[in-house]
């Protein structure tokens, strides 16, 4: 399409948000500078959200299949530069192939179809469509491009892209799609990223080299984001509305902006059963820190230990969050764990980390306020993208009405909070020393037999390892073992990516596991190896047993001498 077509730049440019949800995007494009006149989305709930925090635009609770482009076009209001949207994702999810959810009938499958009428009817400058990165790999990478020839048979050059949110400071691991059509025959550029950083432990040193390379910022992570709100502890109550003055970040300062009460810091209460779990995860740890004997049945079934699944995951404050989805209120379903208390992220700590500004209010319970935190486009995020457009399509003075807004600059960590009870301190302190579970329960049996030890403590000189339980005068040495570091027979699985690396990790663990053995054992030691998986009590039984052999037969040798 000629460019010739396209009527003269008026300022500020206005936008369309379709299948606006709690307002993610238009949040964003408002930052940026642009009028967003209208919006829809059938959602009630979202709906409300959108219209408390949006009272200037024209929204509407329905579906875009209700209307007719036409139908949309005059109640946009008139001039239209950008239309935006994200179609309903979980047809193209991962998660929705994998249990079968999508289905050729879905009518998630083809909502795309009716923004592209939109697009078609009002002929913007410039669209841009939002979704997981499965809507353009699905039927081995046919649906995709069915969608881009289909806008770019309208007249648009189309770009696309999977960005990760983290790369432009948002506190969280979240890849989208971003498919972006600009009226004519130039290609859209996406912003370059500002922000780096890793989360694989094997990769972390890697990623630090390079970013230092770039000259970019490092990534922010979830205590910027939400180390300045305050505990809630694990008991009933009702939502925490107050901030703890004295602790902030830059990230916090931006979120909380001019906001005196805090609002929507609330959690469901855990039943006894989840909380007896995640209070066994370190942070960064997961369902396989649980010793397996304490596991629902459910993992002990297909799920190897090995597998790279977040499931009752404790986030780590020193990284970005996983994607904050729509069930981020669930401490089984995936890594939402606050790092340091035993319960799932508040409503307001999942906002934050989608980057919601405090002042957003959102209208619902609470799994309804999570699925709509979940469900939108973080909205610094869609500032960037917002100001990239505006770049793209209007004209020499859209760099100054459509600036780039500052991503908050990482900032000094804050230290961890108080812990709220009994419970949670032990944690925490045990975390600290580096203790697992199955070690300290370990310890309180063999305390609870009145039997005397050491705790980390070298057998003998020049060696690497320390004993985590050590009786220096009946010799015997106890090693408690993780079942993937240390090789442990029943649970040794290749992992799924990074085999090799892992494997000499593992194998040097059993070289060194051996030497320990053999220079003990040659000097008199027995040498008790307890695998994480073993049921405690049953490791208690063995240890004593062997403790108190051997204290009979020094007695008795001492006797006969």
């Amino acid at each position: 399409m000629s460019t010739s077509k396209i009527p003269p730049i008026r300022y500020p440019l206005r936008a369309i948000d379709l299948f606006c949800g709690a307002g993610g995007l238009t949040e964003g494009f408002k930052l940026a500078g642009f009028e967003v006149t209208f919006a829809l989305d059938k959602d009630k709930d979202s709906y409300e959200t959108y219209r408390l925090n949006h009272p200037g635009v024209r929204v509407e609770c329905a579906s875009i299949t209700d209307y007719s482009p036409a139908e949309i076009a005059s109640m946009a209001g008139g001039r239209v530069d950008v239309v935006i949207g994200g179609p309903s994702c979980q047809g193209f999810s991962t998660a929705g192939r994998r249990n079968g959810w999508v289905k050729p009938e879905d009518e998630r499958n083809s909502l795309w179809e009716h923004m592209l009428a939109v697009v078609a009817e009002l002929k913007p400058r410039a669209f841009m469509m939002e979704n997981v990165p499965g809507m353009v790999y699905w039927k081995a990478g046919h649906f995709g491009a069915k969608i881009l020839d289909a806008f770019k048979d309208l007249g648009y050059s189309v770009t696309k892209d999977i960005l990760l949110a983290a790369d432009y400071g948002v506190p969280q691991r979240r890849r989208r799609l971003f498919i972006v059509g600009l009226l004519g025959d130039k290609e859209f550029e996406f912003p370059k990223p500002t922000n780096m950083g890793g989360w694989r432990r094997d990769t972390l040193h890697l990623w630090e080299e390079k970013r230092l390379k770039e000259k970019l910022e490092r990534h922010l992570t979830v205590w910027d984001a939400i180390g300045d709100l305050p505990p809630i502890g694990t008991g009933p109550g009702g939502p925490v509305t107050n901030y703890i003055e004295g602790r902030s970040t830059p990230f916090a300062r931006a979120m909380r902006g001019d906001e005196t009460e805090l609002r929507d810091h609330e959690v469901s209460v855990l039943g006894a059963d989840h909380m007896a779990l995640i209070h066994h995860v370190p942070q960064g740890g997961t369902w396989r820190d649980i010793p397996p004997h304490l596991l629902p049945e459910r993992f002990m079934g297909g799920m190897r230990r090995t597998d790279s699944t977040n499931l009752i995951g404790r986030l780590d404050p020193a990284l970005p969050s996983y994607t904050i989805n729509t069930q981020f209120g669930n401490v089984t379903s995936g890594c939402f764990t606050h790092p340091y208390e035993d319960r799932s992220l508040s409503i307001r700590e999942g906002a934050r980390l989608q980057t919601f500004p405090d002042r957003y209010r959102f209208i619902g319970g609470l799994s309804s306020r999570a699925r709509q935190i979940g469900n939108a486009v973080p909205p610094l995020l869609g500032s960037i993208l917002a100001s990239a457009i505006a770049q793209a399509v209007g004209g020499p003075k859209a760099r100054v009405v459509h600036k780039r807004p500052d991503a908050p600059k990482p900032g000094k960590s804050l230290p961890a909070p108080h812990p709220t009870d009994e419970a949670t301190r032990a944690r925490m302190q045990r975390q600290d020393r580096r203790d697992t579970l199955p070690e300290m329960r370990i310890r309180m049996g063999l305390e609870a037999r009145g039997l005397e030890f050491e705790v980390d403590a070298k057998p003998e000189p020049g060696l690497r390892r320390t004993a985590d339980i050590l009786f220096g005068k009946e010799k015997v040495a106890v090693f408690v073992d993780g079942c993937f570091w240390h090789g442990c027979p029943q649970h040794a699985r290749n992992t799924k990516s990074n085999t090799k690396w892992w494997a000499d990790k593992i194998d040097k663990n059993r070289r060194r596991d051996a030497h320990t053995r053999e220079t003990l054992e040659a000097a008199g030691w027995r040498v008790i190896r307890v695998w994480e998986h073993e049921e405690p009590g049953e490791a208690v039984e063995r240890i004593a047993a062997e403790v108190l052999s051997r204290r009979n037969q020094g007695e008795l040798l001492a006797a006969a001498g």
